[in-house]
């Protein structure tokens, strides 16, 4: 069956609402970190790091990028440097909270790009790189951004180990990562009911 939050709209549209503004004041007036610092690929040898770094390098505001542009280049996260990872994830966290439909597989790879591996695997050090770049009050945005997808939307993730593998879900990043951060000061817990 379909599941849904079992809040009231109103409480949910007020609490994203909480954190739309949050991710903006946190992330808001945070410096562009320069065409270099986009993707890694500065000798233009890899033509999707060169495109990104093309079409990404045109919005030195980050709250200018246009949706169309993010849904486009939804699975790019990976090719981002750390610092353009960080000054260009609030839109597409901000995408997924206003249009979480239209965002299609961003929060997925939002929150994929947000979870700490294992400690010794290859990519840990990787994704551990990135999350240190964030100052405190940018954590904290990201923690309660990953815990409203956790309590209003968990039914999109699968939270499942085969092996070494793990994947991604909001519980998982929030245990991984950025829990550490303080807790969310709206407790709203989101209680998923199938009807």
């Amino acid at each position: 069956g379909v599941q849904t939050c079992a809040l009231p709209i109103l409480k949910i549209i007020r609490y994203k609402k909480m954190i739309i503004q949050e991710i903006k004041t946190a992330f808001g007036d945070m410096p562009y970190p320069g065409t270099e610092y986009i993707t890694n690929d500065l000798e233009g040898n890899d033509l999707e790091r060169k495109q990104i770094r093309e079409v990404f390098s045109r919005y030195e505001n980050w709250q200018d990028v246009p949706r169309e542009l993010l849904l486009q280049e939804r699975d790019a996260s990976p090719l981002f440097e750390p610092q353009g990872f960080r000054f260009y994830l609030p839109a597409y966290m901000l995408f997924a909270l206003e249009d979480y439909e239209g965002a299609d597989m961003i929060p997925e790879n939002i929150v994929h790009s947000l979870t700490l591996p294992d400690a010794g695997t290859e990519l840990y050090e990787f994704v551990r790189e990135r999350l240190v770049l964030f100052n405190e009050e940018q954590r904290k945005a990201v923690l309660h951004f990953l815990e409203y997808l956790e309590q209003c939307h968990a039914e999109d993730f699968t939270d499942i180990c085969v092996g070494g593998w793990h994947s991604a879900s909001p519980h998982r990043a929030i245990e991984r990562w950025w829990n550490r951060f303080g807790n969310c000061p709206y407790k709203l817990r989101c209680k998923i009911i199938k009807i």
